[in-house]
């Protein structure tokens, strides 16, 4: 375990929890403190991508809202992907078009209103939405809620999250325990390690090795450069609660 790394690295005492001592409990905190600079700083290296779905609201008064699980950064490219199929079991998944909230509201505005309901939105908004076919156009207000300009009642009263699909970036939670493990990809395992033992060095120990800052130094360097080029490789850019908002809260920190 990292706390184990700094002991080692300061010639202090072995000890069988990171609860063991306040030194130890310090330590720990930094590890869990640079882990979250990482994710929040190189966020095109660290978060892993996986097939998800969004979450459903259930609200029959909303019906063209869905929710952005909690743990998604970012979806991939803005693509997200409803299944348009007509019958029971077969799979037609429809490319939905991510518009900014702006040129969302002139969509739904300026539709035909034939077919469609207002629905009141959760932050007192209301648009004009069709109810007679499946979506194509999506937004978010608030980076909590994905909305749709439509939904088909003949199949569904609300839009289904076993029906969509979208590549996102989840952020892994850090737990203050002492069999976890420090959910960084193998090939920046040394990078971590080394940004963390130089920060706990400095902070705590109050003696930075110059072996250790000058690695950390150099593969911070190399991780900018990998982040950058990541970001820049995209052709589009990727919507998600860091990309519109701007704003990073660590899962579990700020609930």
């Amino acid at each position: 375990m990292v706390v184990q790394e700094y002991l080692d690295a300061t010639s202090g005492f072995y000890v069988d929890s990171i609860f063991d001592t306040d030194e130890s409990q310090q330590v720990a905190k930094i590890a869990e403190r640079v882990y979250y600079q990482m994710v929040q700083e190189y966020d095109n290296v660290l978060f892993t991508m996986d097939d998800l779905s969004l979450e459903s609201v259930s609200d029959i008064t909303r019906p063209n809202y869905m929710l952005l699980p909690k743990k998604v950064q970012k979806i991939q490219e803005s693509k997200i992907w409803y299944n348009v199929s007509k019958k029971a079991g077969e799979l037609d998944y429809k490319l939905m078009t991510y518009l900014p909230p702006l040129d969302f509201v002139e969509h739904t505005l300026h539709s035909n209103t034939t077919n469609s309901i207002i629905v009141k939105g959760y932050n007192d908004n209301r648009m004009p939405i069709k109810t007679n076919q499946f979506p194509t156009y999506f937004t978010s207000f608030d980076n909590v809620y994905v909305v749709f300009d439509s939904y088909n009642n003949e199949f569904d009263t609300t839009l289904q999250a076993s029906k969509t699909r979208f590549v996102g970036s989840q952020e892994k939670v850090f737990l203050q325990e002492d069999v976890f493990e420090i959910p960084i990809p193998n090939h920046l395992s040394e990078t971590y390690l080394d940004m963390f033992l130089n920060e706990a060095l400095t902070l705590v120990h109050q003696q930075p090795i110059g072996m250790i800052a000058q690695r950390a130094r150099v593969k911070k360097i190399k991780l900018q450069q990998d982040n950058r080029t990541l970001g820049q490789g995209r052709s589009k850019a990727s919507y998600g609660r860091k990309g519109l908002s701007g704003s990073y809260v660590p899962r579990g920190h700020g609930e």
